[in-house]
């Protein structure tokens, strides 16, 4: 757990860090991952609102924590 809280901190929004470790039957890890917008969008463009209209949020863009 505490691998996935410090992939959390990876995250750039400002209200939901979250962090995500895959491990396989022996307990090695096999992934990481964060939530965050997806890759190619510019961070500089979106803002990390949660309230508003639909596509003025982070919601249609933000990817969840998946490794």
């Amino acid at each position: 757990m505490g691998i996935a809280v410090f992939t959390s901190l990876r995250s750039k929004d400002p209200n939901s860090k979250v962090g995500a470790v895959i491990v396989n039957r022996e307990n090695h890890i096999v992934g990481t991952g964060y939530n965050g917008f997806v890759a190619g969008i510019d961070e500089q463009r979106f803002r990390w609102e949660r309230d508003g209209d639909w596509l003025e949020t982070k919601y249609p863009y933000v990817v969840h924590a998946e490794a």
